[in-house]
């Protein structure tokens, strides 16, 4: 365990006994970091006339954008404290994770818990794919999990959570082969997970985390509450720059603006580019068998870096 990553789980413990929101000092430069690069991207793009909105188009266009931009703060939060553990690794995909037909087969026919000793080759034909969020390997419980973060589940019908999660499922039995075919061995699960960014559902036993719960899914006992406590710091920001654009249109609104410039919003479900690791030669053994599920929350690890 690195220096940093005991000191901040030292740190984790102390605030959880104290009933303190608050996290390791540590940590806090790094959230500021991730929420200043959140609104220089927000504040990038022009607005785009509304004949709606009028002289307020610049507010609607600061709404969505904040909106789109916070699911990304969301990942990159995860990502770096993910990097901060010696245990755990991202992976950069340079493609989607294929859906084989077979795959599809497999969950239209049998519960999830009975597949979960399945695993598919994929290296074939497929018209299908899924991309997730975040790919991390955690070395020492030797599984990946397959992350979809959403701003928030509030606004998800059933029908819609149920076919991202079929997604989800059909790309985790393709997984174990993609990892195995790039020299990832050694890894005897893949779990899925779909976290919820509002921090308001928690349904485990279906694969859906609230934000607070990320550390018992990563097994960084101070995870959760540093999420809680960047979408915190990333409000107060926000509220702020919010209720300086409003002084300005109270004062002296601005004329539409007509410009042809596009939006800087990204469209919805689209994944920002991610660049790929760098190919290896690599020797590939034979595959063990791998068990894929619902990621279960194993619970924090202890300063010495084991559950």
């Amino acid at each position: 365990m690195s220096h940093f990553h005991r000191a901040a789980a030292c740190s984790a413990t102390s605030h959880a006994a104290l009933g303190s929101p608050s996290v390791a000092p540590e940590l806090e430069p790094i959230l500021a970091g991730l929420i200043d690069q959140a609104l220089e991207a927000i504040r990038a793009g022009s607005a785009r006339s509304d004949d709606v909105f009028g002289s307020y188009a610049e507010l609607n266009s600061f709404v969505r954008a904040v909106t789109f931009h916070e699911g990304i703060l969301l990942e990159q939060g995860l990502e770096r404290l993910a990097s901060l553990s010696p245990d755990l690794r991202v992976v950069k995909l340079s493609e989607p994770l294929p859906i084989v037909p077979a795959a599809l087969e497999l969950l239209e026919r049998n519960d999830w818990d009975a597949l979960e000793a399945i695993h598919l080759r994929s290296d074939v034909h497929y018209k299908m794919s899924y991309m997730p969020d975040l790919l991390i390997l955690d070395r020492v419980a030797r599984r990946a999990i397959i992350i979809d973060v959403k701003r928030s589940l509030s606004s998800y019908q059933e029908s819609k959570l149920k076919t991202l999660r079929r997604k989800m499922m059909a790309a985790a039995l393709t997984a174990g082969d993609v990892l195995h075919q790039q020299g990832r061995q050694g890894i005897a699960e893949i779990d899925i997970a779909i976290i919820d960014g509002s921090d308001e559902q928690s349904a485990q036993e279906r694969g859906v985390f609230a934000l607070r719960e990320v550390g018992e899914l990563l097994r960084l006992p101070y995870a959760g509450r540093a999420m809680l406590k960047l979408r915190a710091m990333f409000a107060e920001r926000v509220q702020d720059e919010m209720q300086q654009l409003c002084q300005r249109l109270v004062t002296a609104p601005a004329e539409p603006d007509t410009s042809s410039s596009d939006d800087y919003l990204v469209p919805d479900g689209e994944d920002p580019e991610s660049e790929g690791e760098e190919a290896a030669e690599v020797v590939v053994e034979p595959m063990p068998p791998i068990r894929v599920g619902y990621a279960r929350g194993i619970g924090a690890i202890d300063p010495a870096g084991r559950a």
